[in-house]
């Protein structure tokens, strides 16, 4: 079968299955992000696959389709895919167990309430997302003190897995589809739920940053707005005020959380321009 992959790098350990199925790349869709697509670009490159960065349109899905694809296959890809009405499959792989988490940000809503439904599903593609009929689909454990980027690990593990389960029978997987049924989207994440409340305890301000990981999350320190993709935190007692700096310098500050100590590195510490959290006090970090 000839294969049109919609992605980035997060699920490119499918690329392979599907030429070690005997399948071939007609074209690959990802973002012009080298840090998220650099993967699947490179691998695009290296075996003279077609590479595309513009939003995919009806009639560029009509041609491909026309010239011979039979499979779309989207792995984490944002944008809606128009599928043509003689494509013989067209198939997506979310990270959680349909119907339960559809929408934006999955990881980090299965770290902060919905463990239980970690997990993959295929089902297939229609004209809402992460609403068509369950083909095949995996759970699995999330471990004690989960992060955002260990799930994303043990995703890029799995997923091809069971995509190669997928490709060996893929006929009846199609055909006895489940539908999904009930509406289980989990909502988008708002700026609350991002951004740091020093009120709270170190373990849940420490759950907050494993769940959202390289997405950061938002803190406002010594009235400046940052974004953080890591710190430790340790319960301590401590007769700081809660978000009042301890002590920094140019390799870390260190914040007073309200039963402990978040240290930041510097170099995970970014100065954010957002205004959806105001700051709360005037001075700011120095060195």
């Amino acid at each position: 079968m000839k294969i049109a992959y919609f992605g980035y790098n997060a699920f490119s350990s499918c690329l392979d299955v599907f030429v070690s199925h005997g399948h071939t790349l007609e074209a690959i869709f990802t973002g012009d992000s080298n840090l998220h697509a650099d993967k699947v670009i490179d691998y695009a490159k290296k075996n003279d696959v077609p590479l595309f960065f513009e939003r995919p349109g009806q009639e560029q899905m009509t041609a491909l389709v026309q010239a011979g694809v039979d499979v779309f296959f989207a792995a984490e890809y944002p944008w809606k895919i128009p599928i043509p009405e003689n494509l013989n499959y067209a198939i997506n792989v979310h990270p959680t167990l349909l119907p339960e988490g559809r929408g934006s940000a999955p990881l980090t809503w299965l770290i902060l309430r919905n463990k239980r439904y970690a997990g993959i599903t295929f089902h297939k593609m229609t004209g809402r997302f992460d609403s068509g009929a369950i083909l095949l689909q995996k759970g699995f454990p999330l471990s004690k003190g989960e992060t955002f980027e260990t799930l994303f690990a043990k995703l890029f593990i799995e997923v091809p897995i069971l995509l190669h389960q997928l490709l060996s029978n893929l006929d009846f997987h199609y055909q006895n589809s489940i539908e999904q049924v009930g509406r289980a989207s989990w909502c988008k994440i708002t700026p609350i739920e991002q951004s740091v409340d020093w009120s709270q305890t170190t373990r849940k301000i420490s759950r907050q940053m494993r769940a959202f990981g390289q997405l950061g999350i938002y803190i406002n320190v010594a009235g400046q707005q940052y974004l953080v993709t890591s710190f430790e935190g340790v319960e301590y007692r401590h007769c700081f005020a809660c978000g009042e700096i301890i002590y920094s310098d140019q390799l870390r500050v260190v914040v007073a959380a309200k039963d402990g100590l978040i240290v930041i590195p510097r170099t995970s510490l970014f100065k954010s321009q957002s205004t959806n959290y105001p700051p709360k006090s005037s001075a700011e970090i120095k060195g």
